[in-house]
């Protein structure tokens, strides 16, 4: 999925309203969007944004983000791009030798010779992605959901909070700064809040969970909600496909005065079914999206702001070893078999996993990096290693997850620091027969476990191959030369008895062994 999308990030465009998955006569009941805009524009200003797909390693590549936020290789991410508040000053660009950042344009509503205007969001490339919000602020996505695939989800984000006056965040993980005297000065949270939309919840037309019709409201205020939620079903959208995504502004600094919390939502689109009809899809999301920031005209107006609500709960208190009750004996010849494999010729280091990021109110509460978390997973991670040449490679091997009915999808990803990028991955749909040449055709449960390889070359069906980054003609961050620094992350997705990612205490942790050429 590359795609030339920074003249579209900062671009609105006109979107239609198509919808498949539908009867007959859902489809000609098109709802009049027109009318919803009429509506809220009474008490409201109502400004279009748009929904576009986001390459973090092109545009990281191209210079235009200054992290890849641990991308999941292989999924694509989708994320509503807002123009500023009426009232609030937009973002001057950055211009140097090392960054080209376009200026933020300010909103079609915006008197530059008010007074009382707020000031600017903190800059972040590529600009428009993340914004502060007034709690009864509202940002409203509608539009037709993917094609058939393994996952997809909404999840709201904090992304960046102001600096603490006096605290040394030298030594915080995945920490940098933003902002300027006028701004503020922030880091990154990039917490999740609330729940995930995915399929497992989402409302939709027709109850389809693919190709069909939705709407989603994010607002911090439950009066907000109700008023948009109206005006969409006055419009004609269904009660019944409108989806409520609620910012916990009881415990947010929301507003947009200096020093306010900035937010984001993200959509995640992981292993389509079809892949030409999923690259029709990202390729028309102009298409088939509408996005609105409403803005109250009256700040004074009553609010009932959300409170956190309660997470859904990891967990079956069925474990994977009670599952797979051989899982150490298993796990431990599949390593004596690797090192007898390639120990003669290799000297070899062991790579365990841990609990990678913090879940996103935990680290707004501790302001701390949870790193773009997403509560339909689990996140394992190893320490940092190196490849130091052509010859080295690294190999993973575990429980496929998928096999235990602890996960609707699982993968391994390989990443370079200091970007974060994810430059190689391996998904449980690739896992099946890999564990055969490490375990006896009469071993009972060898489907349920897996072993992959990353190096430099192919050497059989079950290697994944690590790019170089100097050359790559599709940029620098697709790949990682000899001597970079790269660590390997693991996923669990969406454990199917409880619709939420497994929990951390119920399955059991991936491995990795680093083989060095002697």
């Amino acid at each position: 999925m590359r795609r030339k999308i920074l003249s579209a990030v900062l671009a609105f465009v006109m979107i239609g309203t198509a919808v498949t998955g539908c009867t007959n006569s859902e489809k000609t009941s098109s709802p009049d969007l027109q009318k919803f805009v009429e509506t809220m524009s009474k008490e409201n200003f109502v400004q279009e944004g748009s929904f576009v797909a986001l390459d973090t390693i092109e545009l990281a590549s191209q210079k235009q983000l200054i992290s890849c936020f641990g991308n999941n290789a292989g999924s694509a991410y989708v994320v509503p791009f807002l123009p500023p508040a009426p009232n609030q000053a937009p973002s001057a660009g950055v211009h140097n030798a090392v960054y080209d950042w376009a200026d933020e344009k300010p909103s079609v509503y915006y008197d530059e010779n008010k007074a009382d205007n707020y000031p600017a969001n903190p800059y972040f490339s590529p600009v428009g992605w993340s914004y502060k919000l007034a709690e009864n602020e509202a940002v409203v996505l509608v539009g037709e959901l993917p094609p058939e695939c393994k996952y997809y989800s909404f999840i709201n984000y904090i992304f960046f909070s102001e600096i603490k006056s006096g605290k040394d965040y030298s030594k915080e993980k995945g920490f940098f700064q933003i902002g300027t005297e006028e701004t503020g000065f922030y880091h990154p949270i990039f917490g999740s809040l609330g729940a995930p939309i995915n399929p497992v919840n989402i409302k939709s037309q027709g109850g389809e969970k693919y190709g069909s019709r939705f709407a989603i409201i994010v607002t911090g205020d439950k009066n907000t909600f109700t008023k948009t939620k109206n005006a969409l079903i006055s419009a004609g959208i269904a009660e019944n496909i409108i989806n409520e995504s609620p910012l916990p502004a009881a415990t947010l600094n929301m507003g947009l005065e200096k020093g306010k919390d900035t937010f984001t939502t993200l959509m995640r689109i992981s292993q389509p079914t079809n892949q030409t009809d999923y690259e029709s899809y990202i390729n028309s999301l102009g298409e088939k999206f509408k996005v609105y920031r409403i803005t109250p005209k009256d700040e004074n107006a009553e609010k009932s702001p959300y409170k956190a609500e309660y997470a859904r709960e990891r967990g079956t208190g069925k474990s994977e070893v009670s599952i797979l009750p051989d899982a150490p004996q298993t796990l431990d010849e599949i390593r004596a078999k690797l090192i007898e494999e390639y120990g003669a010729d290799y000297t070899y280091e062991e790579l365990s996993a841990e609990i990678a990021v913090p879940e996103g109110m935990t680290a707004y509460l501790n302001d701390t990096n949870a790193q773009g978390d997403n509560r339909d997973t689990t996140y394992l991670m190893t320490r940092d290693f190196t490849l130091n040449s052509d010859e080295d490679f690294v190999v993973v091997y575990g429980v496929n997850h998928t096999k235990t009915k602890k996960a609707t999808y699982s993968n391994t990803v390989l990443y370079s620091r200091p970007m974060l990028n994810g430059i190689a991955s391996v998904y449980d749909s690739l896992y099946e027969g890999s564990s055969e040449k490490y375990l006896d055709a009469s071993h009972e449960n060898r489907d349920s476990y897996y072993v992959y390889k990353f190096a430099r070359k192919q050497t059989d069906d079950y290697t994944r191959v690590i790019e170089y980054s100097e050359g790559n003609e599709k940029g620098e961050y697709y790949g990682a030369d000899n001597g970079d620094t790269l660590l390997l992350a693991y996923r669990a997705y969406l454990e199917p008895e409880t619709g939420v990612g497994a929990s951390y205490y119920e399955i059991i942790y991936d491995r990795a062994i680093v083989f060095h050429k002697k």
